[in-house]
Order: C-alpha cells, then sequence, then structure tokens
C-alpha cells in the first residue's frame, strides 16, 4: 500500500496525494468550503487526464461505497471459511422495539449476545461502524454480524419478530 502525502494549500484546504500500484497518481483537494475535486495523473504526464468535482455529499457517499458499506466483494477462497463462520443479518426496527429510543451502548449488545451492529441505515444515511453514543430510531435498519449461535441469541434477547429485512434498498 502506498503512501498518502498530505499538505496543505493556504486559503484552500488540503491535498493529498497517492501513488497507485500502476504508478499513476490520485490528488484529492478537499476545500474549506466541503468541494472534493479528484484529478488522475498518468505516470508520464503532468496534466491530469480526468478531474471530478464533488460536493461533501457526494463525497461521503462515494467514501462510503470505496469502504465497502453498501458491498464488499470477498476473495472466494476466504468466501466459504467466512459462510461457515459468521452471519450477517439485517433487522428493520420496529417502533415497540427493545432497540428503539436506546444508545448502543445503553443496550450492551455485544456483551450481551456476542454480535456488533456495523451499519445503521437510517432512510438515505448511511452510518458505517456507529459509535457507542448513537442512539437506535424506529424504523432504522441495523446490520449485525456474528457467528450463528450469537444472532439466534441477539434474535431471542431482543425479541426481534423479523429478523430479515426483505426490501434491502
Amino acid at each position: 500500500m502506498s503512501e498518502i502525502k498530505e499538505s496543505d494549500l493556504p486559503s484552500i484546504g488540503k491535498k493529498f496525494t497517492l501513488e497507485l500500484d500502476s504508478n499513476d497518481k490520485l490528488v484529492i483537494v478537499i476545500h474549506f468550503s466541503g468541494e472534493r475535486e479528484v484529478f488522475k495523473f498518468t505516470k508520464d504526464s503532468d496534466e491530469p487526464i480526468s478531474v471530478t468535482r464533488l460536493t461533501d455529499e457526494e463525497a461521503r457517499q462515494i467514501g462510503a461505497i470505496l469502504a465497502g458499506t453498501y458491498f464488499q466483494p470477498v476473495i472466494e477462497e476466504k468466501q466459504k471459511l467466512m459462510m461457515k463462520n459468521v452471519t450477517m443479518e439485517w433487522i428493520k426496527v420496529t417502533p415497540d422495539s427493545l432497540l428503539a429510543n436506546k444508545k448502543i451502548e445503553e443496550l450492551d449488545i455485544r456483551k450481551m449476545t456476542g454480535v456488533s451492529i456495523t451499519t445503521i441505515i437510517r432512510g438515505e444515511t448511511v452510518l458505517p461502524n456507529p459509535p457507542p453514543h448513537e442512539v437506535i430510531k424506529p424504523h432504522d435498519t441495523i446490520i449485525i454480524i456474528g457467528n450463528n449461535e450469537q444472532i439466534k441469541n441477539f434474535i431471542s434477547t431482543f425479541d426481534i419478530k423479523q429478523p430479515v429485512e426483505n426490501d434491502r434498498q
């Protein structure tokens, strides 16, 4: 993995430069306004071959995609082992749920059941790796991960009626 070089751009923001395995370069400029610019340079050119401008919200959505929040490919040889040992479950939080309107830390989910909440989907907002002080709200969809026994324990402990949300967004 390449080192990311960071530099200040006075009155503009910050610049991050990453040399790719192909020897091309990506330069990302984050403006104080929140706007992002992504420049791609080939190894033998000082002029960018492409420039993409993004709003703060667009950049965050793309960042979530790149981080694997929406989809994470699995290397084939690891897939069988993962499927055997780990389960991810999507849970729709109903208004009368034991989870509703409570902080993650207050519920002590990992200690009680062994599962971890990896993501909260709240309408159009995706919260990957939510902090312990995050409140789970009615109508949120939470994604949990654990082994089969831990998932069953979670469903039983928190009296989940329909663990799988069939209309995943």
